[in-house]
């Protein structure tokens, strides 16, 4: 898959960083910190799905959201947590590296996490195709945050 966008460095980055905290948050099931670095679209989208699958009533669903305490959130970060897993299954989750970032404009961006890298490599010898996670970014009030509706731009 082609990756949209261009790179304005040949160097990882601190996005493709923040990336791979997120893939490594949902490895080790740390569902507090992968959700606080959901875009705000995402943390909606999600609630909303939840929401609906549960049938749950929404005004429960935002207090789950933004309650650390509240009684329905570990149901809802697992269901998050369990739909990611889908998509990437939990093996991949380790040994991933940080490559360089696709910028779609100066708001969205593609991090890309390549597969098997080991501690003794530091970069990749020469362009390839390799395969690993391609996490959509959105810069959101000064960070980057993880935007799976991001998504939108694969087919741009």
């Amino acid at each position: 898959m082609r990756i949209p966008g261009h790179k304005r460095s040949q160097e990882p980055d601190d996005i493709g960083n923040r990336a791979g905290v997120f893939a490594e948050a949902i490895r080790d099931g740390d569902m507090n910190r992968a959700w606080a670095m959901l875009s705000k679209e995402t943390r909606g989208m999600r609630m909303g799905v939840w929401a609906t699958r549960n049938n749950i009533d929404m005004q429960n669903a935002y207090r789950a959201a933004y309650d650390l305490d509240h009684n329905m959130r570990p149901s809802m970060l697992k269901d998050f947590r369990d739909t990611v897993l889908r998509l990437w299954p939990l093996e991949d989750l380790t040994d991933l590296g940080v490559a360089p970032t696709n910028f779609i404009d100066d708001t969205h961006a593609f991090a890309f996490l390549p597969f098997g890298v080991t501690e003794d490599e530091s970069a990749v010898p020469h362009r390839r195709m390799m395969p690993g996670l391609v996490i959509p970014m959105l810069l959101e009030e000064g960070n980057w945050q993880v935007d799976l509706p991001g998504w939108r731009f694969l087919n741009a």
